[in-house]
């Protein structure tokens, strides 16, 4: 039902707009989740950037503390540095849980890891500094947080939106963990030298130091320049050659079970320990770098998924917003031609048809050749061509109609002339007999036959009116209103039953007076053959504004409201033959009647009357009324019939 209501240019713009409408929510969830992995790629450089500072000092403070408690555990003397390093540890993990706090995702466990290994390294501490705690146990607990920093860093890199990204930060925690052997080798290095190589087996050195010299150098050769260049002025400077060679010596040192230190080593602890300080921090600074490439590259990923969603979004746009435009424009032009189509339907309906059946009614000459309507090849053309037959075949059933119509119309008034001739010759017996008659009897019988007679004219008189034709009788001078309207009477079989009431003194027009006669002798038989037989018909006139007036008034069974509207919708506009109508009802008076008062002019129009009855109302316009009437003339000779000589 929906659909039935829907108009073409709604359904031809649904077809277009639902895959429109689809194809932009597509376009923009794609859009959409672009925008989103931007969003979360940046969220992810964000998090990487807070917590890297705080990470990177706690591992620094981190390796500080434990060199110098290796070098306090070994030694004999407390260490001066190492309270300030303590603290520097506190300061830094604390840093690092708000550093956590403020990330989009932070880790749910650092709070509780960081109070953790804050207790236990209260308790080290103690050991530390009463030296109840071994070197190697002091070391490996230093060497924890690391672990807990490469796992932040491997989830990290899990979480990386692309490959590229978790290549990234592969990189970065290699260096990181190349940074971070690079100091347990310089403490396990250091806690040798000092326990004259009791603290630890020299595998450990070994192994931390192959470790990062190895990682750096491939890191080196992995990230390319110019991102590498860090590492290359690394591994090229002085620091990193002085540092290579103590590792060297140490190794040599401890691998032949030397005690001279002395005299073996190429530079002081001191030195030592600001070159290896050089060497971390290098080192560092490489990691930040590379870090800084991690979150370029991350940025330029963030930025190119975002410029890619909104350039995706904006293409699908536009691509419906031009879909649709285009489904609107075909959907005007479909419109104006179905209008345009209309419209000429519509002309051919209300103009061209209704004309060409009018001059079949009028029995003029048709074109009955079928109206064009060029609307293309198309369906709508299509639909054109079908309206082009349907309007071909209504012109040639209306030509057909009004061709049939003229052969039954000259049907009737071959047969009228031919009954109005035997009616005439019958009249005119009649009134020889009458003439010749002296028997009252006899007299009454030839009135009888006479009024029966006249009835027949009349009803010859019908076919020709029905045909299309006029009787041929006509008055050539005025005639009063009285003499017309009692030669009516005349005409109708129960003329005894009529009383005539008081005429105005008027006067009708001779071409009229024919006509007027057989409307108002047809309307007094419809009078006199609906009513009860004892009951009277009473016909009165008078003078109105617009002419005169003839009311016919019965006593009869009466019409209803519908046909009493039936009947004078009929009177007012006449039709056709009335072939159709007669079909349904045998009253052809009315037809005649309303045939007869619309070649004049003259209203006709059926009321109820006082009596229950039908009262018929006959305007004769002031056109159709003389204001003399000539001497002598009249309209009938008193007996019904109407005489040659009155003519």
């Amino acid at each position: 039902m929906l659909s039935a209501r829907l108009g073409v240019r709604t359904r031809i713009l649904a077809i277009a707009l639902i895959p429109s409408l689809t194809l932009l929510v597509l376009g923009m969830l794609t859009a959409g989740n672009l925008v989103r992995d931007s969003y979360r790629v940046q969220n992810w450089v964000d998090d990487l950037e807070r917590i890297r500072p705080a990470a990177t000092e706690a591992l620094a403070a981190t390796q500080s503390e434990r060199l110098l408690s290796l070098r306090q555990l070994t030694g004999s003397e407390p260490i001066s540095g190492l309270a300030a390093a303590r603290i520097r540890v506190d300061r830094a993990f604390e840093q690092l849980v708000e550093a956590d706090a403020t990330r989009h995702q932070r880790s749910a466990e650092l709070p509780a890891q960081r109070a953790k290994f804050g207790q236990a390294l209260a308790a080290l501490r103690v050991g530390v500094d009463t030296g109840k705690v071994s070197v190697a146990d002091a070391y490996t607990f230093f060497n924890a947080p690391y672990a807990m920093f490469g796992d932040g860093f491997r989830r990290a890199q899990q979480a990386a939106p692309d490959s590229i990204l978790a290549t990234r930060v592969s990189e970065a925690l290699r260096l990181l963990s190349a940074t971070e052997a690079m100091s347990r080798s310089n403490a396990v290095a250091l806690a040798l030298v000092s326990s004259q190589g009791r603290a630890f087996p020299l595998e450990e050195f070994t192994t931390q130091v192959g470790f990062y010299h190895a990682e750096i150098k491939n890191l080196a050769a992995e990230v390319g320049s110019p991102h590498n260049r860090l590492l290359l002025d690394l591994v090229n400077s002085d620091s990193w050659r002085r540092l290579s060679a103590m590792e060297t010596a140490v190794n040599q040192r401890f691998a032949a079970r030397t005690t001279s230190v002395d005299a073996e080593m190429p530079m002081a602890i001191l030195e030592w320990q600001q070159t290896a300080d050089n060497v971390v921090g290098g080192l560092f600074d490489a990691y930040a770098g590379q870090h800084e490439y991690a979150r370029v590259s991350a940025e330029q990923v963030a930025h190119r998924t975002e410029r890619s969603g909104l350039v995706t979004g904006g293409i699908v746009l536009l691509g419906s917003v031009v879909a649709l435009s285009i489904a609107v424009v075909l959907a005007d032009r479909i419109i104006r031609r179905l209008r345009r189509l209309r419209a000429a339907t519509l002309v051919i309906a209300d103009e061209q048809l209704p004309s060409a059946i009018r001059l079949a009614t009028q029995h003029s000459e048709i074109d009955d050749s079928a109206p064009t309507l060029d609307f293309g090849r198309d369906e709508i053309g299509e639909v054109a061509q079908a309206f082009e037959h349907a309007a071909a075949v209504a012109l040639t059933a209306a030509v057909d109609e009004a061709r049939l119509r003229d052969s039954v119309e000259t049907v009737f008034v071959n047969i009228a002339h031919r009954s109005q001739v035997l009616a005439h010759r019958q009249l005119e017996i009649l009134d020889e007999a009458e003439r010749a008659q002296q028997d009252p009897a006899l007299l009454e019988v030839f009135f009888r036959l006479d009024h029966l007679a006249t009835r027949e004219r009349r009803n010859a008189e019908n076919l020709l009116i029905l045909g299309g034709s006029r009787p041929g009788r006509q008055w050539r001078q005025p005639i009063p209103m009285v003499d017309v309207v009692r030669s009516a009477v005349g005409e109708t079989t129960e003329y005894t039953r009529v009383r005539v009431a008081r005429m105005p003194d008027i006067a009708v027009s001779g071409a009229v007076v024919a006509d007027l006669i057989h409307l108002i002798a047809e309307l007094v038989d419809n009078a006199t053959a609906f009513s009860p037989p004892d009951a009277k018909v009473e016909i009165s006139g008078a003078i109105v504004g617009k002419g005169t007036v003839v009311e016919v008034s019965d006593q009869g069974i009466g019409l209803t409201a519908a046909e009493f509207d039936s009947y004078n919708d009929m009177l007012a506009t006449p039709t056709g033959s009335g072939l159709t109508a007669l079909a349904r009802d045998s009253r052809m008076g009315l037809f005649v009647v309303a045939r007869l008062a619309d070649a004049h002019g003259i209203s006709v129009r059926l009321n109820e009357s006082d009596f229950g009855g039908v009262r018929a109302i006959v305007l004769v316009p002031s056109a159709l009324l003389a204001e003399t009437v000539a001497s002598g003339v009249t309209a009938s000779d008193g007996k019904g019939s109407n005489h040659e000589a009155s003519r």
